[in-house]
C-alpha cells in the first residue's frame, strides 16, 4: 500500500476512534498499521489481542431490559468484562483492527441498510452479542432518536431514497457535499444500532464517497466542531455540517 494511502486510512481510524472517546495507544496502532499492510488478517490480530489481555468468552450473554449487566451501564458481552475501562481498552483495539480489515476489503457494496448493519456487525461482533442487530430499546443523546419499533421503516424510506439518488455518484462537488450532508444526518438521527452508532456510520460514508469519487477526509476535522455540526443537524439546521464537509471532502485523483 502507498505510504500517503496508509497515513490515510491510519488517520481516518484514528480519528473516528479518539472522537468518540477511544485511546489509540501505540501498540493499536501496530495492529492496524499491519493489518492495512496485509501481514496480519483481521481474524489473526483479534486473536492475538484477545490472547494479550487473557480473555475467555462467556456463555452468558442473555438479554437484558436495557442490554447492560444488571446494577451497571456496562453492555453485556462475549467475555463478560464489567470493569468499563477495560471494555473500552478491548474495544479501540479489536475495533480499529476490523476497522481496517473493512478498508482494505472489496469496495463495491449496495449502499442498503442491510449493508450499514453488515459493517457494524465486523466492528463490533467479536465483542457483543448485538452487534448487527437494530436495536430494542430508545436512545436518547439530547434528542431523542428514532424509536426502535419504526427503525426499520424509517432505514427503508432513507436507504431507498439513497439509491434513486444513485448513491450520490456523478454529482457536482456542492450537490454532493448538500446530499451527502443530509444522509448523514438521516443515518445518524436513526441510529438504529445499541452503540457503535457514529464509528459505523463514518466507515459507511468513507465508502461510499470513495465510490462516487471522493475522499473523505474526516481527520482534518476538528472533533468538538464536528459534533457540534452533528448534533445542529439533528435539529434541521445542515450548514454547520455542510461546512465541515466542504473542507474535508475532495476529488479523489
Amino acid at each position: 500500500m502507498k505510504e500517503s494511502r496508509l497515513q490515510r486510512y491510519m488517520d481516518f481510524i484514528s480519528f473516528n476512534l479518539e472522537s468518540e472517546g477511544y485511546r489509540m495507544t501505540a501498540q493499536a496502532e501496530q495492529y492496524v498499521e499491519r493489518v492495512l499492510e496485509d501481514d496480519l488478517s483481521g481474524d489473526e490480530a483479534v486473536s492475538e489481542i484477545v490472547d494479550s489481555f487473557g480473555l475467555a468468552s462467556e456463555s452468558d450473554t442473555s438479554v437484558s431490559p436495557d442490554g447492560c449487566y444488571e446494577g451497571t451501564d456496562v453492555c453485556i458481552n462475549y467475555y463478560g468484562i464489567r470493569d468499563q475501562e477495560l471494555l473500552d481498552e478491548i474495544e479501540t483495539y479489536i475495533v480499529a483492527v476490523r476497522m481496517a480489515q473493512i478498508m482494505i476489503g472489496p469496495q463495491e457494496w449496495n449502499y442498503n441498510f442491510d449493508h450499514l448493519k453488515s459493517i457494524h456487525g465486523t466492528l463490533f461482533g467479536d465483542i457483543y452479542p448485538f452487534a448487527g442487530e437494530i436495536r430494542y430499546i430508545p436512545i436518547t443523546r439530547r434528542t431523542m432518536f428514532c424509536l426502535p419499533n419504526y427503525i426499520q421503516r424509517v432505514a427503508d424510506e432513507i436507504f431507498e431514497t439513497l439509491r434513486k439518488d444513485h448513491y450520490l455518484r456523478g454529482q457536482e462537488h456542492e450537490d454532493f457535499i448538500n446530499n451527502l450532508a443530509y444522509f448523514m444526518a438521516e443515518i445518524h438521527a436513526l441510529h438504529p444500532f445499541m452503540d457503535g452508532n457514529t464509528r459505523t456510520m463514518r466507515v459507511f460514508f468513507h465508502q461510499l464517497c470513495q465510490a462516487a469519487g471522493w475522499n473523505f477526509d474526516l481527520a482534518s476535522a476538528s472533533d468538538k466542531r464536528l459534533l457540534e455540526a452533528d448534533i445542529a443537524a439533528l435539529e434541521g439546521d445542515y450548514q454547520p455540517l455542510i461546512g465541515i464537509l466542504n473542507e474535508v471532502v475532495k476529488p479523489l485523483h
